[in-house]
């Protein structure tokens, strides 16, 4: 016979976010762990794909973390507990953009490795490293737009409720977004071939 840890069972059972809410409301260690891990590498992926950088994703992550925590006592389910959190995420990032000035950093992952040279997967980084540059060029709306619904398979109605907008205005954001992003996309081509 396995004997099961009685917060296990309890993980287990209430395996929902706002029943996981409510016990860390009451400062449940184990409830805050679970939470936090289902939900942190999307919180990294996203972070990354708004910021532009891991370590910056990483720390903004860290942050809504410590926001879950905090927030606790005060939550009142009356959205998806993944709206909510994913708005926090969107305002972090956008604060945490606001207040880091670019110092000329080198992301060591854009480098590419001379062992993995093949034609083809030069070629699939040097254009993922485009669409890339093209993104963080966007106005954070834009930005978040896209990565929901492209990057994280996020559907219309949640990206547009985590924004604060109607169904219909985030469908024009999103179509704004993907006009950008080619504009974007272009004004790079012109400036690697001048530059």
């Amino acid at each position: 016979m396995q004997i099961v840890a009685p917060e296990r069972i309890l993980l287990e059972s209430e395996d929902n976010d706002h029943a996981l809410m409510a016990r860390i409301a009451m400062q449940d260690g184990a409830a805050y762990r679970h939470l936090v891990k289902r939900h942190l590498n999307f919180c990294v992926r996203f972070g990354e794909r708004m910021l532009g950088s891991r370590q910056d994703a990483e720390d903004v992550a860290q942050d809504v973390c410590m926001k879950i925590w905090h927030e606790a006592p005060r939550w009142k389910p009356s959205a998806k507990f993944t709206t909510w959190l994913y708005r926090v995420l969107y305002n972090a990032c956008i604060d945490h953009r606001r207040k880091v000035i670019p110092l000329g950093y080198v992301d060591m992952d854009i480098i590419p490795d001379p062992a993995q040279n093949t034609d083809d997967g030069m070629i699939e980084r040097q254009q993922s490293q485009s669409v890339q540059a093209a993104l963080q060029r966007l106005n954070p709306r834009q930005r978040a737009a896209l990565v929901m619904s492209y990057y994280e398979g996020i559907g219309n109605q949640e990206a547009a409720d985590m924004l604060g907008l109607g169904l219909g205005a985030f469908q024009q954001l999103l179509f704004r977004a993907r006009a950008s992003l080619k504009d974007e996309l272009m004004e790079l081509r012109l400036e690697k071939k001048n530059g």
